[in-house]
């Protein structure tokens, strides 16, 4: 406990009656809690390492692809990504929409030779999305970001032509490569790559068996085009989460997502207050965006029961996540209970030794440092907190600010 909290917990503790049994009290209590959340996080692992797939095969025909890349700000990293998507889908079936970009996106686009469309006023990646799609004439549309390098990706066509899927999730991870100013090869780097491939190799795999992955990155997603138009209405327009909600709004209208194995490399944050800001301002205030749709999904009829489970622990983390911040603050405040700590961190990485030894570089096969693996739990727990404390920031966003408020209205819908 730090020295200057350290007197007043003791003056807290001797001014409530019968303090030293009250924390025993408390003792018991959250190491109840703490090894019940550690329980529940061992059984998913263990459900999805023991119930992973095989690699799909599939044949590819880009011929029946368009490209679409909803872009803000992105004349530094689109050249890289349409030289990669070129090698497969000809520059005049790559449409780029830019939402309201200040540094000639636009104009580095058309020098490219791809269809580009510009809102003046940004509306949203969603909105651009949807704008762009609506001049998709091919069947199938794959949405990229701008700062995805799809390298030699095969574009898995044959999934949806011939064996009646609806969508494809690609193997999104980090780039190595210090590309834009990414320092790829530094510590957070490698720790989010981990933690990509974790979420890739085991948790899309999983899925993958019953075509219920439940979130196509927006770093890449194939899709069928005539579902994008079908569905586009259904979403609220809102940017956090904008993937996550569009796979789900699939899911909920009975269409099947699986999971290709092919590697495409995104630009990672490279600082921890790129990360923290991407994780509280961008990622998990999208989990909050979605807990109706969770619910909703869960309950429907029809849907596999690894769908049931994936939304059934969403809904208890969003309810757990504080309680474990709580155990966190608790165990680390309080001297008697701090040898905890230690407990749950050496099980937490016991637990992920596995995992480790699962999940492989793509390319080399090689696994991720051991610095890696010994810092991970404590990464997860860092997760845990930043969950936690989006949820104000969600309720910020959404009544306050009303940037998270749903625009689904005519003045908003752009065809």
């Amino acid at each position: 406990m730090p020295l200057t909290l350290w007197p007043f917990w003791n003056l807290w503790l001797s001014s409530v009656p019968e303090g030293p049994a009250l924390l025993g009290g408390w003792s018991h209590s959250i190491v109840f809690v703490v090894l019940f959340c550690i329980l529940v996080d061992f059984v998913k692992l263990l459900i999805e390492l023991l119930g992973r797939s095989e690699e799909r095969t599939f044949r590819s025909d880009p011929s029946l692809v368009t490209a679409v890349i909803a872009c803000r700000n992105g004349a530094a990293q689109l050249p890289g990504t349409v030289a990669d998507l070129v090698r497969q889908i000809p520059p005049a079936r790559i449409l780029v929409v830019d939402d309201g970009s200040t540094d000639g996106t636009s104009e580095v686009a058309r020098d490219l030779g791809c269809q580009v469309h510009r809102f003046e006023r940004g509306k949203g990646k969603a909105s651009a999305i949807n704008y762009a799609v609506h001049r998709v004439t091919t069947p199938y549309t794959l949405i990229l970001d701008d700062d995805t390098r799809i390298g030699s990706m095969r574009i898995p066509t044959s999934l949806l032509s011939e064996e009646g899927h609806d969508a494809v999730a690609f193997h999104v991870l980090p780039d190595r490569r210090d590309r834009g100013g990414a320092h790829g090869h530094n510590f957070l780097g490698r720790l989010q790559r981990y933690e990509y491939g974790k979420s890739m190799e085991i948790g899309r795999r999983f899925h993958d068996v019953s075509q219920s992955v439940s979130c196509v990155s927006g770093a890449a997603g194939l899709f069928r085009t005539d579902d994008l138009h079908r569905y586009h209405h259904l979403h609220t327009n809102v940017f956090q989460g904008e993937d996550l909600q569009r796979s789900i709004i699939h899911l909920l209208n009975g269409g099947r997502i699986v999971f290709a194995n092919e590697t495409v490399w995104t630009v990672a944050p490279w600082s921890w207050g790129q990360w923290f800001r991407q994780r509280l301002t961008g990622w998990y205030p999208g989990i909050y965006h979605q807990v109706v749709n969770f619910v909703r999904l869960m309950l429907r009829r029809g849907v596999s029961w690894r769908v049931r489970y994936e939304m059934a622990y969403n809904l208890y983390m969003v309810v757990s996540d504080p309680f474990k911040v709580w155990s966190m603050i608790v165990i680390g405040l309080t001297p008697a209970l701090r040898w905890w700590g230690l407990v749950v961190y050496l099980l937490y990485l016991v637990f992920e030794v596995y995992p480790w030894l699962v999940v492989r570089i793509p390319g080399s096969r090689r696994r991720s440092p051991v610095p890696v693996l010994l810092v991970y739990p404590l990464y997860g727990a860092l997760n845990t907190v930043l969950r936690t404390l989006a949820l104000p920031v969600w309720l910020w966003f959404r009544f306050v600010t009303g940037s998270m408020r749903p625009r689904r209205g005519p003045e908003d819908r752009i065809e």
